[in-house]
């Protein structure tokens, strides 16, 4: 999945039409890495296309299967991951150093899910799970499962898409981005008992829902 292609020709290939410049990498483990792509981005400086792809680079994968667990639809969330970079590329002048770089990502996620959300509502269109055996799903995803498994982890995953929204969100960041709650209140603006009181009522709702279906050997 290119994310960089909506800017036309890539970062990394030489203005004189030559081999492809390949971006300088270097340790991104670090909250400073992420602020040092920006601060390049923001002023221009040399090589600042690559680093906005360099920044891509490292929060594609996350950011799509975020978005891919909280919609459900491969196509479509490949679609907002890149709504969300074209944000990005235009807002990132807006970013302040006070907070991490990947916490106002996030948000930025958050917004886009649930503008998608409010969009399919206005339009009255279905769940898409449906269509999920159809569908590919990201390769960082995927594993190999047999039937049973395939069958648990569907029903987990539509008990998941039918909780609400911010109880969905608390619990995607927290249980599969693995987020701390207070980076969970910080992206999503609210309290930190706020995010303890949604993943509690999000994890108190699956135990209904799930308890009855694992005493029937279903699940």
């Amino acid at each position: 999945m290119d994310l960089i292609g909506y800017r036309g020709k890539s970062s990394t290939e030489s203005a004189s039409g030559g081999c492809p410049r390949q971006p300088r990498i270097i340790d991104n483990a670090t909250d400073d890495y992420d602020l040092a792509l920006v601060k390049r981005i923001r002023a221009q400086e040399e090589d600042w296309e690559m680093a906005f792809e360099q920044l891509v680079m490292k929060y594609q994968h996350s950011v799509l299967n975020t978005i891919y667990r909280y919609i459900g639809n491969y196509n479509e969330a490949e679609d907002i991951a890149q709504n969300v970079f074209i944000k990005v590329w235009h807002k990132i002048k807006t970013f302040k150093k006070k907070a991490k770089f990947s916490t106002w990502l996030y948000r930025i996620v958050v917004n886009q899910c649930l503008d998608y959300q409010r969009k399919k509502k206005k339009e009255g269109t279905v769940s898409l799970d449906d269509k999920l055996s159809e569908e590919k799903i990201p390769e960082s995803l995927t594993v190999e499962l047999d039937s049973e498994q395939k069958k648990k982890s569907a029903i987990i995953k539509q008990a998941i898409n039918e909780l609400p929204a911010n109880q969905r969100i608390a619990l995607i960041l927290s249980k599969y981005e693995n987020k701390s709650y207070q980076e969970i209140a910080d992206i999503m603006g609210i309290s930190l008992g706020a995010v303890a009181a949604l993943i509690s009522r999000a994890k108190e709702s699956l135990k209904t829902k799930l308890i009855p279906l694992r005493e029937k050997g279903i699940i």
